[in-house]
């Protein structure tokens, strides 16, 4: 990100933060088989709260919340997130052997960047968090995104 570009009181986006039903459950998906670091661990209102570094100076929250939570719907604001991954193959097996629900198997996609004229390759996998949220895995050794 450029942050030239950004308005002189933002500086990138902190933290996307999902509401997750077992914050144990979801930490073994998100810190054990993914690898993301736990940065800091606190309770709030009731509430347990976990902050883990997504790298690129952000972080995914995960707030453990008593609310029934519904896994992710195609009408939902929010489609999915993707993580970066330098071999979606070596990231998916980790998700799989964890047992989770992959809901589109590794596949390459060439793109056509538009904004540059320039055509690009990445690859991608897509399946399930514990609790129905949907992750993608990305792959871009080009770097052009």
């Amino acid at each position: 990100m450029d942050n030239d570009k950004l308005t002189p009181a933002l500086s990138g986006i902190h933290h996307v933060s999902l509401r997750v039903a077992d914050l144990d459950t979801s930490l073994k998906l998100y810190r054990d088989t993914l690898g993301f670091r736990l940065k800091t661990a606190f309770a709030l209102n009731d509430r347990r709260f976990a902050l883990l570094d997504a790298g690129n100076s952000g972080y995914l929250e995960l707030v453990e919340t008593q609310t029934p939570i519904h896994p992710a719907r195609a009408d939902d604001v929010i489609w999915h997130f993707a993580v970066r991954t330098n071999d979606v193959e070596r990231a998916l097996e980790a998700v799989v052997r964890a047992g989770y629900e992959v809901t589109r198997p590794a596949k390459g996609i060439d793109l056509m960047d538009t904004a540059r004229d320039q055509a690009f390759s990445i690859r991608i996998a897509f399946f399930r968090g514990p609790d129905g949220e949907e992750i993608e895995l990305f792959e871009d050794k080009q770097g052009h995104t």
